[in-house]
């Protein structure tokens, strides 16, 4: 009976040990636990600095202008795209340097949601901007999304002016053509002779807008074309190639004086640089009166190889020598219309040398004739393939 304390003694203290040990076990648990979170945390910070560094660096590569501003209309975030449409230069600047878009951002802000989204085209002088902005959804500000249009506006401003003189110009003939036929309906019976007369002039008009139809088909291939093919071509040959089809399409009561060098080689698209020895060709005929004279050379010159037309007509006045590459301009438009002309073959010339990489010069004295240059990037002869025999 005795030992009852002291068996009881030991009980306790063992019971106390074991607490004492779960104790620690689960404040090391608890220890482990803790870390294991906050290693968790500190992976999840890591991968949102990442995201939000990829973001920026998204931000940073967009070619659209982007703005976002706080509830006063400060610039909280800019893309460099929009730092160098606004010409600003600061990272964070203090305020828009545009009130335009002040403007249209204020209005984003105060017009109904169903309104949020304005478009508009800002047009400071040099540029022209279409220009969106829009709240957040959490009312903390709004975004601002600009882009530069100006060439994009351009392009649509050549082409409604292409299609309006091209519908123009195609009207012209078209009524001519209606004309005569019902003259020469009417006079084929009573008077023969004024028949034959009509016939030839329905003809005429006939080839004319076949020409035009022709051109503008050129034209508009060539505006497709990004670049040219990368091809030998032997200049010397196309442009002796277009001197026999002249010859051989029409007798001109001008003389034609040819000098073509042999090895001028360029590359690029042999059927367009034949347009280029033809338009000059018969802009040169054209223009040159009866018992005058039209030269044809093909040389290299400091690298390039040249295409030069000369002649003896009538020249090109001063004032408009500089847009007669222009798409349907005519010096003189009744006696380009006399002589055929459609006012596309120089727009020919000019797309096709700058496409290869050259240009197109002019020289000319009302009175005395004009001489075109133009002048593309010369190469060297592609080397002759070796022919190996298959004989043994």
């Amino acid at each position: 009976m005795n030992d009852l304390p002291a068996l009881a003694f030991v009980v306790a203290f063992a019971a106390l040990a074991f607490i004492s040990v779960r104790r620690a076990a689960g404040s090391r648990a608890a220890l482990d636990a803790g870390a294991a979170a906050a290693e968790g945390l500190r992976a999840e910070l890591a991968a949102l600095e990442r995201e939000t560094m990829r973001s920026k660096e998204i931000l940073e590569r967009m070619a659209e202008g982007v703005l976002v501003l706080d509830e006063q209309l400060r610039p909280a975030t800019t893309n460099s795209a929009a730092r160098d449409l606004l010409g600003i230069r600061d990272a964070q600047p203090a305020r828009l340097p545009s009130d335009e878009i002040l403007s249209l951002a204020r209005s984003a802000l105060t017009e109904d949601k169903s309104k949020a989204d304005i478009v508009n085209v800002w047009f400071p002088g040099r540029m022209s901007l279409w220009v969106r902005a829009a709240p957040l959804e959490d009312g903390g500000g709004l975004v601002v999304v600009i882009q530069d249009v100006t060439e994009e506006l351009k392009i649509q401003r050549v082409r409604r002016d292409f299609v309006a003189h091209a519908s123009h110009e195609l009207k012209t003939p078209v009524t001519a053509l209606q004309t005569l036929a019902e003259a020469l309906r009417r006079a084929v019976h009573d008077d023969p002779q004024a028949a034959e007369r009509f016939s030839r002039k329905l003809v005429a008009e006939a080839g004319r807008l076949g020409r035009l139809i022709e051109d503008l088909l050129d034209l508009s291939k060539l505006e497709e074309t990004a670049t040219p093919p990368d091809n030998p071509v032997e200049l010397s040959e196309v442009a002796e190639r277009e001197v026999t089809r002249l010859r051989g399409a029409t007798e001109p009561a001008t003389k034609l004086v040819t000098t073509i060098s042999k090895g001028v080689w360029v590359k690029g698209d042999e059927g367009q640089l034949g347009l280029v020895v033809r338009n000059l060709l018969e802009n040169a005929v054209r223009y040159t009166p009866p018992g005058g004279k039209v030269t044809l050379e093909v040389f290299i010159q400091d690298g390039d190889a040249v295409i030069q037309v000369g002649d003896t007509g009538i020249g090109i006045p001063l004032e408009a020598q500089a847009r007669v590459f222009e798409r349907f301009y005519r010096v003189d438009r009744a006696r380009s219309r006399d002589r055929g002309g459609t006012g596309l073959g120089l727009a020919i010339v000019k797309h096709v040398v700058e496409l290869h990489g050259g240009a197109v010069h002019l020289e000319s004295e009302l009175g005395r004739g004009s001489t075109f240059s133009a002048r593309i990037p010369a190469r060297r002869a592609p080397r002759a393939r070796a022919v190996r025999s298959l004989a043994g």
